[in-house]
C-alpha cells in the first residue's frame, strides 16, 4: 500500500481523494471475501475483517505522504518593459504558474505548466515554450527571451 500512495502522490488539496480509493480497497476486500465465502467459509472472515484494517493502513500512508511531502510555494516578481509579471513555483506538485499583473486585484494568466530539478536550475516547461530558472534569472520567456533577473516575495 506504501508503493500504491507513493505513486498516486497525493498533495494536500488531494486529501478528500483518499474517499475515492476506498471503494476499491472495500470492493476487493469483499470481492474475494464472497469468492472465498462459497469455498471456505471461516476463511473469508479474514477478507470481511481486511476491509477495514486495509483502509486504516491505506489512510495512515495518505497521511504520512502528505506530512513528509508538504505543500510549498516560491513567488517571485519581474518587469519587462512597463509590465510587472509574477512566477509562482509550487512545491507538490510541482507546478509553476506565471502571471501579468495589471492590477492590485487583476490578474492575467500568461502560461502555466511543471517544473523539473536539474543541477541547480529548473526547467519550466509548459504547452507554448519551456524555459530555464537559474540563479534568479528567467532565461527563454517569449516575453524576454535573453533572460529577466527576479526578485523573490516572502
Amino acid at each position: 500500500m506504501k508503493y500504491w500512495v507513493g505513486t498516486i502522490k497525493p498533495y494536500p488539496f488531494m486529501s478528500i481523494g483518499v474517499k475515492s480509493y476506498r471503494l476499491e480497497i472495500f470492493g476487493i476486500n469483499i470481492l474475494i471475501g464472497i469468492i472465498v465465502f462459497f469455498i471456505k467459509k471461516r476463511l473469508s472472515l479474514i477478507f470481511f475483517i481486511n476491509t477495514i484494517i486495509c483502509y486504516w493502513i491505506f489512510s495512515f500512508f495518505w497521511t504520512s505522504w502528505i506530512e513528509n511531502h508538504p505543500f510549498s510555494t516560491a513567488e517571485f516578481t519581474f518587469k519587462i518593459e512597463n509590465r510587472n509579471f509574477r512566477l509562482n513555483i509550487d512545491k507538490n506538485p510541482d507546478l509553476f504558474r506565471i502571471d501579468e499583473i495589471i492590477t492590485k486585484s487583476e490578474d492575467s494568466l500568461i502560461t502555466i505548466g511543471i517544473y523539473k530539478k536539474v543541477g541547480d536550475s529548473l526547467i519550466l516547461t509548459s504547452m507554448q515554450e519551456t524555459m530555464y530558472f537559474y540563479q534568479e534569472q528567467l532565461i527563454g520567456f517569449s516575453q524576454s527571451p535573453n533572460g529577466c533577473k527576479l526578485y523573490g516575495i516572502e
